[in-house]
């Protein structure tokens, strides 16, 4: 169980409200809920190099040339022929650009 501030016995007897009987289960079910499902992954890109990141080199590059590694169907697009893999780029990542 994760914690963050001051215990709940401390508010307690600071306050003189009681803490409530199921306070850390109601806890522990708000955080069960909260919890993420595992990522899906899609494509396999192991068996290709990683793409060097222009961006932190150079954040004002607007412009750059690079080949590409491999082009993947999009199983999410109906199989479109649309997922990149470049060697090099410049575009900032997780930004969608």
């Amino acid at each position: 169980m994760q914690s963050w501030g001051i215990p709940a016995d401390t508010i307690a007897k600071l306050s003189g409200i009681s803490v409530p009987n199921d306070l850390y289960k109601e806890i522990a079910d708000r955080a069960e809920r909260q919890t993420k499902p595992a990522e899906v992954v899609l494509y396999d890109t192991t068996m290709h190099e990683e793409t060097k990141n222009l961006y932190y080199d150079n954040h004002h590059l607007y412009k750059f040339e690079a080949k590409v590694q491999d082009i993947f169907l999009n199983v999410q697009d109906q199989n479109k022929r649309n997922i990149v893999i470049l060697f090099e780029s410049a575009f900032y990542p997780t930004s969608g650009g």
